[in-house]
C-alpha cells in the first residue's frame, strides 16, 4: 500500500491505522455483544427460574393467558428486511471493490434499515394498544421491551451510521478499492447488529 493511502486513512481515523481502526471496531463489538449475552441471559434466567423448562408440565409463558402475544409474522418479515439489509451493504461493499460508487446498494441498505425501525415502532405500538408495556406483564413485559429496545436502538444508530457513508460518499467519492476502512468498519457494526437479532429472535419469539 503506497503511503499516499496510509496518509489518507490515517487522517480519516485521526491519526490510527487501518488495523488499528479494525481493531477497535471488533473490541467495540465484543464488548456490545457482552451487553445483549448479558440482558439475553437475565432473561434466560428470569424466564425459567421456578417456572420450568419448555419441555415440562405445567409451563406457561407469558405467565399470564390475557397478555397480549407477540406478532410472530410481522417479526419474520421484519426480519427478513433486516437480514436482506446486510446481503444489500456486502453488495455495497463489493461494488466499491470493484471502483464503482456503491451509492445504490447503500440507499437500499438504509431504505430496509429504516423499515425494521419503522415496523418495530409499529409492533411497540400494538402491544402498548393491547395492554402490554413496560410496566404491564411483570418481568416478561419490562424484559422484552427492554431487550427489544437496546437492538432497536442500535439498529437506528447503524442506520444513521450508513447514512453518513452515503453522504461521504456521493459528495466526495472517499471510498475507493484502496480507501474504505470507513465503510468496512461499518459493516462489521451492521452484520454484528444482524446476527444479535437472530439470536433475540429465537429466545424471545420462538422459543
Amino acid at each position: 500500500m503506497s503511503t499516499a493511502v496510509l496518509t489518507h486513512d490515517s487522517q480519516e481515523h485521526n491519526g490510527a491505522s487501518p488495523a488499528t481502526a479494525k481493531f477497535g471496531m471488533i473490541m467495540f463489538l465484543i464488548s456490545e455483544g457482552m451487553l445483549f449475552a448479558g440482558l439475553l441471559g437475565a432473561y434466560f434466567v428470569l424466564r425459567w427460574s421456578g417456572n420450568g423448562f419448555p419441555w415440562q408440565a405445567g409451563h406457561a409463558w407469558p405467565p399470564s393467558p390475557d397478555i397480549a402475544h407477540l406478532p410472530l409474522l410481522l417479526t419474520s418479515i421484519n426480519t427478513v428486511f433486516l437480514i436482506a439489509s446486510s446481503c444489500t451493504f456486502h453488495m455495497g461493499e463489493v461494488a466499491v471493490l470493484k471502483g464503482k460508487s456503491g451509492l445504490g446498494w447503500l440507499f437500499v441498505t438504509i431504505a430496509l434499515g429504516s423499515l425494521f425501525v419503522g415496523l418495530q415502532c409499529y409492533e411497540w405500538w400494538h402491544l402498548h394498544h393491547e395492554g402490554l408495556w413496560f410496566n404491564t406483564g411483570g418481568v416478561y413485559g419490562s424484559s422484552f421491551f427492554v431487550i427489544t429496545g437496546f437492538h432497536g436502538l442500535h439498529v437506528a444508530i447503524g442506520v444513521l451510521l450508513i447514512l453518513w457513508c452515503f453522504l461521504r460518499q456521493l459528495f466526495t467519492r472517499c471510498f475507493t478499492p484502496t480507501r474504505h476502512i470507513a465503510l468496512n468498519n461499518v459493516a462489521l457494526y451492521w452484520h454484528f447488529v444482524d446476527v444479535v437479532w437472530l439470536f433475540v429472535l429465537a429466545l424471545l419469539y420462538y422459543v
